[in-house]
């Protein structure tokens, strides 16, 4: 008895000491970046939780879009939306970066298209596209209450929306915030399991997220994210990391308020994610 309880003791001691260790490690991160990080991780394997800065409010930029598409497949499955109703692209809708919008000028576009393109290309049109389709941002904000979130919401359409002015709580979250919420719709029961599947399968695919975290994820994991990036030097990217042998690790890391250009700002990210997978054996 007390050799277990003994046991117990240690690992409690040392699992705090390298959760200490993690704590001074970020912060020094944040501090050379000169601006505000911010990162959340919950290991579903065991349930173990991390933080920094954790419940401090970010912009969403967009990785809004998960919980928007999650917000039009819940909708779907209420037969409240229906994901074949189409929409005219019009030259007049296009804003920055519509890589896929851009070319379907004239043409019509169905809710699940419009969700493909916003999850794997970032199409920032597209995104207005289902926006308009469930509701505009109110609704976003309305189904993350439903899911027992009081922190995260939406108020604006793209490019609107990434503005990131310190202080301005539109369009913001909090690193802890949507780790939950990830958790709650992926893998718990905010959504069916066939609309998990769906929006699992469009953040696996996604083709923007490259040079962030999957650049630096051992070769035997697999990856589903969706990141952002913002005025005021910001960036941020929320992700589920799972091999063969355990249940996945849901993070997300924000960075607001730097000097960076895109490439320091990755850079930032994947170091702090370097020492997240250090410390939850992603390996």
């Amino acid at each position: 008895m007390k050799k277990n309880l003994l046991t117990l003791i240690l690992f409690l001691f040392s699992t705090q000491v390298l959760a200490d260790s993690l704590t001074k490690q970020i912060a020094l991160i944040e501090q050379q970046s000169g601006g505000r990080l911010g990162v959340a991780v919950l290991d579903t394997q065991n349930h173990k939780q991390w933080q920094y800065h954790g419940d401090d409010r970010f912009p969403m930029m967009s990785t809004f879009k998960t919980l928007m598409c999650a917000n039009a497949l819940y909708l779907a499955e209420q037969k409240k939306l229906n994901l074949n109703a189409t929409t005219k692209v019009k030259e007049s809708d296009l804003v920055t970066w519509s890589p896929i919008t851009e070319k379907l000028i004239g043409q019509e576009i169905t809710v699940q298209k419009a969700c493909e393109a916003t999850m794997l290309m970032s199409d920032n049109t597209a995104a207005n596209i289902v926006l308009h389709q469930i509701g505009g941002p109110e609704q976003v904000s309305q189904f993350v209450r439903s899911l027992d979130d009081k922190v995260t919401r939406l108020d604006r359409f793209e490019p609107e929306l990434n503005q990131a002015t310190p202080g301005d709580k539109r369009d913001t979250t909090s690193p802890s915030a949507m780790v939950e919420l990830l958790n709650t719709l992926l893998l718990q029961d905010g959504l069916s399991p066939e609309s998990q599947q769906r929006l699992l399968t469009w953040m696996k695919n996604n083709k923007v997220s490259d040079p962030l975290i999957r650049s630096v994820l051992p070769q035997s994991w697999s990856i589903a994210d969706r990141s952002g990036a913002g005025n005021q030097g910001s960036r941020g990217i929320t992700a589920l990391v799972w091999n063969s042998q355990r249940k996945p690790v849901i993070l997300s890391i924000y960075l607001t308020q730097t000097q960076l250009d895109m490439v320091q700002r990755n850079r930032v990210i994947n170091r702090v994610a370097n020492l997240v997978f250090q410390q939850f054996s992603v390996k």
